[in-house]
């Protein structure tokens, strides 16, 4: 299983998550006129910026989870906020993004409680591999779908680019980058909890110095794993 990045312990105060695309520009003529020739099929790029790593627990998850990746070798799920999706009015204070309990409020013993879906939206067909449109079931939506907003299939993350509402719960989209990978009517279209399969933009991401040995507030940068 693909390691996760831990937002509970190790939560970013600025997330960058953007694609970046792939372009080359031929050298300016004498006129000024450049050529810029450009893929596709960009690589998302995500920041995490400001981490605080300040208490015991969360400098050993760092140094945990460094020694798991091992530099750029290992792939990690690096999520990415709910913030912007679709939801109802007042979701944070209703608290519908956060785990309940059992009915006389206990957790399970992990502490853990029961996570629902603010979302529910499924595959109306397939999606085949480098397509950049699929129909989605909307079965229920916090709000409308919105160009911007991202969704992932699997461990594949995409954003919106258009949204045609063809019924009250079908959508037809499209979508950047072009499907990684293929995908099967019916496959859950995580918008609630969308995620990244992402390596570390460099061996030396996770090096973690510590002011008076104590705590940090580092930065770490991430590559999409194609």
């Amino acid at each position: 299983m693909t390691l996760r990045w831990p937002l509970d312990i190790l939560p970013p105060r600025e997330i960058v998550a953007d694609i970046a695309p792939r372009s080359m520009a031929s050298p300016a003529a004498v006129s000024g006129v450049q050529q810029v020739v450009a893929s596709d099929a960009g690589l998302w790029k995500v920041a995490f910026g400001g981490i605080p790593v300040v208490n015991g627990n969360a400098v050993l998850t760092w140094r945990a989870i460094a020694a798991t990746l091992e530099g750029r070798i290992q792939p990690i799920l690096v999520p990415l906020s709910h913030w912007y999706q679709p939801e109802p009015p007042n979701a944070e204070a209703l608290g519908l993004w956060e785990p309940v309990g059992h009915s006389d409020n206990t957790r399970f013993t992990d502490g853990t409680g029961y996570q629902g879906s603010v979302n529910d939206v499924r595959l109306l067909s397939a999606v085949a591999s480098r397509a950049v449109s699929a129909t989605f079931n909307v079965v229920a939506a916090g709000a409308k779908m919105q160009p911007g907003q991202i969704f992932s299939l699997g461990e594949r993350l995409y954003r919106l680019r258009t949204v045609t509402w063809t019924s009250a719960t079908v959508a037809a989209v499209t979508f950047r980058p072009p499907a990684r990978e293929a995908a099967v009517a019916g496959q859950r279209v995580e918008l609630d909890d969308p995620v990244c399969r992402m390596r570390l933009a460099s061996d030396a991401e996770m090096d973690l110095p510590l002011d008076y040995g104590r705590w940090s507030f580092p930065t770490v940068n991430f590559i999409e794993d194609v």
